[in-house]
């Protein structure tokens, strides 16, 4: 599937929203975007996730519908492929590890 402008430009933005976040060190904010195989506008890392069409989600061998990111500081990304299934179950270990939410 390839990317609208429009789609590319709100990935990017939740993107860039939840890096600015992760200024906060209070905070530890988490973007779920299309796992389209497709680079954000703003990345240039050759591993990065969305460059890499068919990968699977890291719960299951499903494929990837979206990757969940999360920032610990602003320069500091952490991708994770995730299936529709998966994916709030991704964002719930986040939280647990992160907060210590049981």
């Amino acid at each position: 599937m390839t990317r609208t402008p429009e789609q590319t430009f709100w990935s990017d933005q939740a993107l860039a929203t939840a890096r600015d976040a992760a200024s906060d060190p209070s905070l530890v904010p988490v973007a779920v975007t299309a796992a389209n195989g497709e680079q954000c506008t703003w990345c240039d890392c050759p591993l990065a996730l969305h460059r890499q069409p068919g990968y699977s989600c890291g719960g299951c061998p499903a494929t990837a519908t979206s990757v969940v990111s999360t920032f610990a500081g602003p320069v500091l990304r952490y991708d994770f492929p995730a299936c529709d299934r998966h994916t709030a179950d991704i964002v719930a270990s986040i939280a647990q590890v992160v907060g210590g939410v049981q």
